[in-house]
């Protein structure tokens, strides 16, 4: 199992491997970018590009393990969306982002679908930026 891991709070996203941390976590992001829930289309791009800033604004995270550990309760209830009970692929972490996209332009919204709650969509947005930018192919629950 990978040492690296990561967790993403309210208002910080740390790393172990390496160790850093970003200003930025679901609820600054929710609070900053966000006034409806789901988002706009627009609102998600403006947050997209918040993270990506962030991101950016550490050139040593290019140096983030491929495979992950994260005990955030948010993520846990990400892996259970996408039918699994510990461990979520790249591709299953952008099938699920993809679906929030969908909703976010306007496709209904499923019964229980996803929570009513900024920032779940924040979370989740972040921990899709993560996996893209970073290559992060795999992130298993602790």
């Amino acid at each position: 199992m990978s040492n690296a891991t990561f967790s993403i709070d309210a208002d910080h996203i740390r790393f172990t491997q390496p160790a850093l941390s970003l200003a930025i976590g679901y609820r600054t992001l929710a609070q900053q970018c966000f006034n409806h829930t789901p988002p706009t289309p627009y609102e998600v791009e403006m947050a997209i590009a918040t993270v990506e800033d962030h991101i950016e604004s550490m050139p040593e995270l290019q140096q983030t393990a491929s495979h992950q550990v994260c005990a955030d309760a948010y993520l846990q209830d990400i892996v259970r969306r996408t039918g699994d009970e510990q461990t979520l692929s790249q591709l299953e972490l952008e099938r699920l982002f993809n679906r929030m996209a969908d909703v976010v332009s306007g496709s209904p919204m499923k019964d229980g679908e996803f929570p009513d709650d900024t920032n779940f969509f924040s979370y989740l947005l972040i921990v899709r930026e993560l996996s893209h930018h970073l290559k992060i192919q795999r992130i298993t629950t602790a």
